[in-house]
């Protein structure tokens, strides 16, 4: 005779365990979501750059001599035109004196012989004349040249700027060519970046730039490019570019002065975003849960760069109004049952049959 209640106990095991795998199995998975979104971006990149003078030059005398005066201090703001220092020049002024003495000398010759010629017209031969005309006119080189040798003991400002600080004062013997000082402009300056050759293409005149300092963590200088090479750099692989920035304050200090540069290429672009936590890792493959009904669909997703605000922007594979998982993304597979938290409208039909 069959004993049948072992059977029976092995009947109710089973039951009960393809019962608890059926549960498992339909177990709902609860996530948050969020709605794919559009924000128009600016087509930007960023480059950390250098800041140099729009203008700059050594100042120095064509001539040594003896420094007279300086008319500046150390770091001082001049004009262009402004008179900065100047030579010992006795010798030098005296032979002006005298050049400009022969030259009225020589005037005053020729306009008594022009005067007696008129009332006389035979008191004089052509040729007589005609020297006299010539050493007008070499007198008057020598004045130009003597004036000329005059400014050699001068620095004049070439342009508007500020000033170093003085390598040599006042009373000490300096040599021509060397530097008494050096000038900068500082409203604009200039800074210099290179860019990836791939937007060579896109980067052009008068594009908006924005700069930032550490020294001025705070501030934004506004500027323009006004530079961008016609050629990749052999030895970098990249392409130069200057922007003119504006420096009213005269804070920023060229030359060396580092800069992080934003440089936009293009103006009022649109882009897909999503949460950066929605987007899941995969050795170098990225994708998204979408929400379909209740079923989640695993869809691969090509980024672009981040917000800087909690969104990443997405090249490829989404659309608009799609709703990405958020949370609770971690035990999902392609079979899980999910509740949206988000949206307890959805949960309705189920507690309608119940």
């Amino acid at each position: 005779m069959i004993n049948k209640r072992p059977l029976k106990k092995m009947l109710a095991s089973l039951l009960l365990c393809t019962s608890a795998f059926s549960f498992a199995e339909t177990a709902v998975i609860p996530v948050t979501t969020e709605a794919v979104k559009s924000r128009t971006f600016d087509l930007q990149i960023e480059e950390a750059g250098k800041i140099t003078a729009t203008d700059s030059a050594n100042l120095t005398f064509s001539t040594g001599e003896k420094i007279k005066a300086i008319y500046f201090n150390d770091g001082d703001a001049v004009k262009k035109g402004n008179l900065i220092a100047e030579l010992d020049s006795t010798k030098a002024k005296a032979d002006f004196d005298k050049a400009k003495s022969s030259l009225n000398l020589a005037k005053t010759k020729l306009l008594r012989t022009q005067n007696l010629l008129r009332k006389q017209p035979d008191a004089l031969s052509p040729q007589d004349v005609d020297e006299l005309k010539e050493q007008v006119n070499l007198a008057a080189a020598d004045f130009r040249q003597k004036q000329a040798v005059l400014l050699d003991y001068q620095i004049i400002a070439p342009f508007d700027g500020r000033l170093t600080t003085f390598n040599h004062s006042v009373g000490s013997h300096i040599d021509a060519s060397s530097a008494l000082v050096s000038l900068y402009r500082l409203d604009p300056v200039k800074v210099s970046y290179t860019i990836s050759q791939d937007d060579l293409g896109k980067a052009a005149k008068e594009q908006a730039v924005q700069i930032t300092v550490d020294a001025f963590a705070n501030q934004t200088f506004k500027g323009e490019v006004n530079y961008v090479a016609p050629a990749v750099d052999e030895s970098s692989g990249r392409v130069e570019v200057h922007a003119r920035i504006a420096n009213p304050d005269q804070i920023l200090a060229p030359p060396g002065m580092f800069a992080n540069v934003k440089h936009r290429l293009a103006k009022g672009k649109k882009q897909l975003l999503v949460p950066q936590n929605a987007v899941v890792a995969n050795n170098d493959e990225r994708y998204v849960w979408v929400l379909n009904a209740d079923k989640p669909v695993k869809q691969i997703i090509q980024l672009g760069s981040n917000t800087n605000d909690g969104y990443v922007v997405v090249r490829k594979g989404l659309q608009k109004g799609q709703h990405v998982v958020t949370t609770g993304q971690q035990k999902l597979t392609a079979d899980s049952t999910i509740k949206d938290l988000n949206n307890p409208v959805a949960e309705k039909p189920a507690a309608e049959e119940s």
